[in-house]
């Protein structure tokens, strides 16, 4: 048996506690961070990446963050879909895939659009390094698939940089850049919708 409970509450995780505090429409939000803390942990875990433990938890670890950007986006969109009305049905048709192009997209859309979030030229630059690194991201891995497999679904290696052995990724440096857009998104964008605060 794989999943049974122990008595020591101290040796038992509890996935379910944190979901029943939240409202429905929360439940993206809350994901996005247990992801992108989940990869937090994996990196800092590296610590002076003695015995390159680094090779062996970056793809892991770009997987969490990516996935913890994508949640963040569809929290962002579920929130405005639904305080402007989306049915249940047109609602799970909108959140469909893991482009982030498509997702950004969208949400850059809705918050120009809906919430009167650009009042300044600082907000729309911000906007744009958002959109600029979340399409880096994207355009590494477009589908959801790169770091969670070695090959596409024709068997074709997916490749990361320029493919060689000697491509490395300053983990340091790629945890803020993923720490910068996730909450700019969280903070900055989805709760203010969620709190309904003035722009």
């Amino acid at each position: 048996m794989i999943f049974k409970s122990n008595p020591d509450i101290y040796k038992n995780a509890y996935p379910n506690w944190q979901k029943s505090m939240r409202k429905f429409d929360e439940q993206f939000a809350l994901y996005s961070v247990q992801f992108k803390d989940s990869a937090d942990k994996l990196i800092n875990d590296v610590g002076e990446n003695r015995g390159h433990i680094a090779d062996s938890i970056i793809n892991p670890a770009l997987f969490l963050y990516r996935h913890s950007i994508e949640l963040c986006l569809k929290a962002i969109l579920y929130k405005v879909y639904l305080d402007n009305g989306v049915d249940y049905e047109k609602l799970k048709e909108k959140l469909e895939g893991h482009s982030l192009d498509s997702l950004w997209s969208k949400v850059n859309n809705e918050v120009r659009n809906k919430y009167g979030f650009l009042d300044n030229q600082q907000a729309k630059n911000e906007l744009k390094k958002i959109g600029k690194l979340i399409m880096e991201l994207h355009n590494t891995d477009d589908s959801s698939m790169t770091f969670r497999y070695p090959f596409d679904k024709n068997l074709e290696e997916y490749q990361q940089g320029d493919g060689k052995e000697s491509f490395g990724i300053d983990f340091n440096h790629m945890q803020k850049e993923i720490d910068y857009i996730h909450s700019r998104l969280y903070y900055w964008i989805y709760e203010r919708i969620a709190n309904r605060e003035e722009w």
